[in-house]
């Protein structure tokens, strides 16, 4: 029967209580005290990945960072380097490395005779030329922190005698040749490929170009993994800031590769699940219907571990004895069906005296292609009986893929608790590529804690077994499941002069705050609350409130092409804020526009006539303070409103940390009101707008002079002229009624801060402004504010220049 599932409970509650499913009787574990985790990895030399360190959780690590940062790439190359079936290509070799590889294929291509048999040659330098090959080649470190009741599994890897538990280190490295024969023979090899075309030009195309081209098409010729100890003493568990990337001696000399497999086993899920060649296995033998994605999982789990192959050969006594005895009946009703045409075929005098003297009939039956059909499994709608179940093709696409997830996860654990030979490994790394491509929103935030219990076994006698998830994502809502600790930030490190190639970092998120947790907490807080999505942007702008959130946007879409066709992060956090994010911005190093108020200051009496620091207009009047912590304490660092009148570029700038640039923004005076000095967006916004306004008040009193006098009613009187733009409401008609109502640019500055500090909705008046901007009204952007994006388009487009 199929299994059926029950949609009436809520679905993310169904998923996880459904997947913790019985898998089949577990492999015992190894009887040992203590545990083993993966703790850190260290990649060089893979595509573009110079050098890329990263410190993992002991249960979920969370790489995020902008399209193309590498996080993809990392995963990839744990999966080259860890999983036997997986091969590397010659586009794995680093850029920065193929000069040096081309120079050995010059080499090679020179030879006269096969170098195996041939007397050495003066300058031949094998050794050399050995050791030129295997330092190009990408190599992938392994910090494991074992308890010292795990010794068994460490072992082959450990750098001295004696050893109570600690740091163990492994070095893995692609080699093309692992000593100076099997280099002669690569090199030879290489050498016949080349000859028939070594006259022909790079242009003709003709295969091998040069060594990296012979890869291509030879990719086994890459060779294989090996792995290597490395000194414990030198490890970066315990001491990252003493920690140095170690040299392999030309003498180390590898272990077996089985003792890696003993040790850790790893699992992948890539993106885009169910297309390109995988879409054909989704396909059933026997219907018309496409399997659903979690039957597809089924039925792959079930050919695993149920039957286990499709010879039908399995583990489950119990499955096989009750698939023979369904057998056997079956058997049997084909028989007892069949035997009157049976018996018709003896009259034709079939079967003779020396013919076998029975027909029977025998039906074999596999466990798992009892499950290949497209109902396979169904959905439970009322109270499971057979008129109320839908097959799984008729649910939604993403319950299916929810499914068809958590079935690969509880797959991978059941491998890995019942492998060929020997016990389970120890260490148990699952990574899993963009799971959000599959994932509703209401899932994707709770997916990192349950897809961790998903893998992890639950037997008591697993315990020093442990479970580790690496996830790649570009969700937000993924991401800020889990604190700080968890996330891993890549961030692109452009070329320069001293690295002509582009290299990838990545950033602990969880120590960009050190000590100070009321500022990490307040982060956390205000990134899971607001689904910011600054951690995958390639440029952050801060806004002070609403109508600078609402409005900026569709400034930058209408005036900025090139700038709106980047990814960038919009956070509306004021200035009294926004500077407690100041550690995060050093270590994203993203182009970084904060957009502020000035808020000035003014010492007043206040309520009971104790002398405060007021919020009020800037008309000139000597002695005001800025009151924005933001430019207070982390640029420019001025008190005084005056200093802020006219900034010089390193005020308006700041590049207090490598490779990191800031650029501020605040209210500056007015050209076209007389220079007038703003003190909030509004303000600045109307001042620059001036005749705008006018219009609209216009509008306004042409409306209710046409209500007065009736005119209301003749609807159909003006059909044929131009349609004409309706009047203000709301907030934005208190607005234009302030400017039309003004004798003097003074006079309005006073009379908008009086407005603004009254009970003026700035919400309303933004979104006013936004729905005539957005039918075509031309409306002009504060100059502060298109400066600074003027800026940050140049710096996400170096071919511009760059404008303070």
């Amino acid at each position: 029967m199929a299994p059926s599932i029950n949609p009436a409970e809520d679905a993310t509650t169904q998923f996880w209580r459904h997947h913790e499913v019985t898998t089949p009787a577990q492999a015992p574990a190894a009887a040992a005290s203590g545990s083993i985790t993966l703790r850190f990895v260290e990649l060089c030399k893979f595509r573009r990945l110079g050098k890329v360190q990263l410190d993992l959780d002991r249960q979920t690590t969370i790489l995020v960072g902008a399209n193309n940062s590498g996080k993809t790439a990392i995963l990839t190359a744990l999966r080259h380097f860890l999983a036997e079936s997986s091969p590397f290509g010659a586009f794995d070799i680093s850029l920065s490395e193929w000069p040096a590889l081309r120079a050995l294929g010059v080499k090679w291509e020179a030879l006269t005779e096969d170098p195996a048999t041939a007397a050495q040659k003066e300058g031949d330098n094998w050794e050399d030329q050995l050791a030129t090959l295997l330092a190009a080649m990408p190599t992938l470190d392994l910090w494991f922190d074992a308890e010292a009741g795990m010794f068994h599994y460490v072992q082959p890897f450990l750098s001295k005698l004696v050893w109570k538990g600690g740091a163990v280190g492994v070095r893995l490295r692609l080699e093309p040749a692992s000593d100076v024969a099997s280099l002669k023979e690569l090199a030879w090899a290489y050498n016949l490929a080349r000859q028939p075309v070594k006259g022909m030009s790079s242009e003709s195309l003709a295969w091998p170009i040069d060594l990296l081209d012979y890869w291509l098409r030879e990719p086994r010729k890459l060779g294989q993994v090996r792995p290597y100890s490395l000194d414990a003493a030198n490890n970066p568990i315990q001491g990252i800031e003493t920690y140095q990337t170690q040299v392999l001696a030309a003498d180390a000399q590898p272990a077996d590769r089985k003792h890696l497999s003993k040790l850790v086993r790893v699992d992948f899920v890539a993106a885009q699940r169910g297309l390109g060649s995988e879409e054909a296995d989704s396909k059933s033998t026997s219907s018309s219907h496409p399997v659903g994605l979690f039957s597809n999982q089924l039925l792959k789990f079930a050919r695993q571990h149920l039957n286990v192959a499709a010879t039908g050969h399995g583990q489950r006594a119990d499955l096989i004895q009750a698939v023979a005895n369904a057998q056997k009946d079956l058997d049997q009703k084909i028989h007892d069906a069949l035997a009157s045409s049976v018996a018709e075929v003896k009259l034709l005098g079939y079967p003779g005296l020396h013919d076998p003297q029975e027909i029977r009939f025998r039906t074999r039956i596999h466990t798992a292609d009892l499950l290949d059909h497209s109902t396979a499994v169904q959905y439970s709608m009322k109270g499971g009986t057979g008129e109320d179940m839908l097959p799984e093709f008729s649910i939604g696409l993403g319950y299916q893929n929810l499914q068809s997830l958590s079935y690969q996860l509880v797959s991978f654990k059941t491998a890995r608790m019942n492998p060929e030979k020997g016990s389970p490994p120890p260490v148990h790394l699952v990574m899993i590529e963009e799971p959000e491509a599959h994932l509703h929103v209401q899932v994707q935030r709770i997916f990192p804690d349950k897809a961790h219990k998903l893998i992890s076994p639950t037997d008591t006698n697993a315990s020093a077994l442990q479970s580790q998830l690496l996830i790649s994502t570009h969700s937000s809502h993924l991401a800020h499941a889990e604190d700080f600790d968890r996330l891993r930030y890549v961030r692109r490190i452009p070329p320069s002069a001293a690295h002509p190639t582009p290299s990838t970092e990545v950033v602990d998120l969880g120590e960009v705050f050190g000590d100070d947790d009321e500022t990490r907490q307040f982060a956390e807080r205000y990134f899971r609350v607001q689904h910011t999505d600054l951690l995958f942007a390639n440029a952050a702008l801060f806004v002070e409130g609403v109508a600078e959130r609402m409005l900026v946007p569709l400034f930058m879409e209408l005036k900025y092409e090139k700038l709106n066709s980047r990814y960038v992060s919009f956070l509306d956090i004021g200035g009294s804020h926004a500077h407690r994010l100041r550690p995060l911005v050093e270590k994203l190093r993203i182009p970084t526009v904060v957009i502020t108020d000035l808020d000035p200051t003014e010492k007043k009496a206040g309520p009971k006539g104790k002398m405060r620091w007021l919020a009020t207009a800037n008309t000139g009047q000597a002695g005001l303070r800025c009151g924005n912590a933001t430019l207070r304490e982390w640029h420019p660092k001025l008190q005084n409103v005056d200093d802020f009148k006219a900034p010089t570029p390193a005020q308006l700038i700041w590049t207090g940390a490598p490779d990191c640039k800031v650029r501020f923004a605040w209210q500056l005076p007015v050209a076209e009101a007389s220079n007038q000095w703003p003190t909030t967006f509004e303000d600045s916004l109307i001042l620059t707008n001036i005749d705008w306004f006018k219009g609209l008040n216009k509008l306004a009193e042409e409306a209710e002079a046409a209500m007065a006098g009736g005119q209301h009613k003749d609807k159909d009187k003006d059909k044929d002229k131009e349609k004409k733009v309706n009047p203000p409401t709301g907030a934005l008609a208190e607005a234009a009624e302030v400017v039309a109502g003004a004798a003097t640019h003074v006079d309005l500055l006073k009379a908008l801060h009086a407005l603004m500090h009254d009970s003026f909705s700035k919400g309303d008046f933004a979104a006013g402004i936004f729905e005539r901007v957005a039918a075509g009204e031309d409306v002009t952007c504060p100059k502060y504010i298109a400066d600074a994006l003027t800026w940050l388009q140049d710096e996400l487009d170096p071919a511009e220049s760059v404008t303070p």
